[in-house]
């Protein structure tokens, strides 16, 4: 989600910004622009209109730890997607700079609307097949270095780390599921606010994480803001497969779902960190519902802390279901024995 924060003049910009903005529109006046914020990224996010268009133009923090490398997967994954129709239009990407330019969507993110019927369901299924579908990524890093750095962090700040027993449980789940680590083309941050739903297209924003991955990962992302009830979950799940699943796919989305939790948990614990949040501070979980009311319409504003709190606990609600323990058992078989496809 972004929101406008006070309005910019051309002789603000970065000098990479104003180059991308003459080699994209010329000498075409720009009638407003605006500096957005963008939830707790670093990255610089402006909207502007041209012509009476509106578009958005975005640069990643460049004090970021391996930025030109990341920028450059980043940018690459963002071209493919806009091709698939799957991110918005793309005008302008610059694997140097950082910068893009796209058009503005100008709807409310995903998750204002209460609205998580069959049909939007199967919306969001068909956008993800779409997009999963599509040529491959670059590899990426994964998710365990975001792990490990957070844990250290914690560390270093006096506290103990990550509560006990998350990063071995992403590490046992990732371990798990490694070799469907390259099937598909993945965004790998699908929470709400990166889902814009226009009347001609749903679409996939943020591409900062995104990477050749497991295409259940996604699916688990989206299970935990977007559609937090086991129903909706499983249509989805069935929606995007197009059939029934099999016990593989049902055992793959169990362990995807433990995995977002978690991993959505450790970058909240992180902020958390960085706000200030005392270590080892440990709030009253609440329940998903609650936590997603307690987000509410300003979700850069909860309290971070609470909200690892209530997705650790969900995560832990999860691995002692008898769902996780088959799932387990049928992942650690070799695939030539898996009932129902490899």
């Amino acid at each position: 989600m972004v929101d406008p924060v006070q309005r910019l003049e051309q002789t603000e910009l970065p000098p990479e910004i104003a180059r991308a903005l003459r080699e994209t529109f010329g000498d075409a006046p720009i009638e407003r622009m605006a500096l957005l914020k963008g939830g707790r990224s670093g990255a610089m996010i402006l909207s502007l209109t041209v012509a009476g268009k509106g578009y958005v133009v975005r640069r990643g923090d460049p004090t970021r730890t391996a930025h030109s490398p990341h920028v450059a997967r980043e940018i690459a994954c963002l071209r493919i997607a806009s091709a698939r129709g799957v991110a918005p239009p793309l005008h302008h990407a610059d694997a140097d700079t950082g910068v893009v330019i796209m058009d503005w969507i100008d709807v409310a993110p995903f998750w204002s609307s209460p609205s998580r019927g069959p049909e939007r369901i199967a919306r969001v299924a068909s956008t993800l097949r779409r997009l999963h579908d599509g040529p491959a990524f670059p590899p990426g890093p994964g998710a365990l270095p975001l792990v490990r750095h957070t844990d250290d962090f914690l560390r270093e700040r006096g506290g103990d780390g990550l509560p006990p027993g998350l990063r071995s449980t992403l590490e046992a789940v990732s371990a798990l599921t490694r070799r469907f680590a390259g099937d598909a083309p993945c965004h790998n941050d699908l929470n709400p606010g990166n889902l814009l739903e226009a009347p001609e297209a749903l679409y996939f924003v943020d591409w900062d994480t995104a990477a050749q991955g497991d295409p259940f990962v996604d699916l688990g992302q989206l299970g935990v803001f977007t559609f937090p009830m086991a129903s909706q979950r499983d249509a989805l799940l069935e929606a995007y497969l197009g059939h029934p699943p099999t016990e593989l796919e049902r055992a793959r989305a169990t362990v995807a779902r433990v995995r977002a939790l978690g991993v959505y948990a450790t970058a909240f614990l992180h902020v958390a960190a960085l706000e200030g949040a005392p270590p080892g501070e440990t709030p009253t979980p609440a329940s998903i519902p609650e936590m997603l009311a307690m987000l509410g319409a300003r979700r850069e504003r909860a309290p971070a802390a609470a909200v690892a709190a209530s997705l650790l606990a969900e995560m832990q609600r999860e691995l002692a279901t008898q769902a996780f323990e088959a799932a387990t058992r049928l992942l650690e078989c070799p695939p030539a024995l898996h009932p129902g496809g490899t």
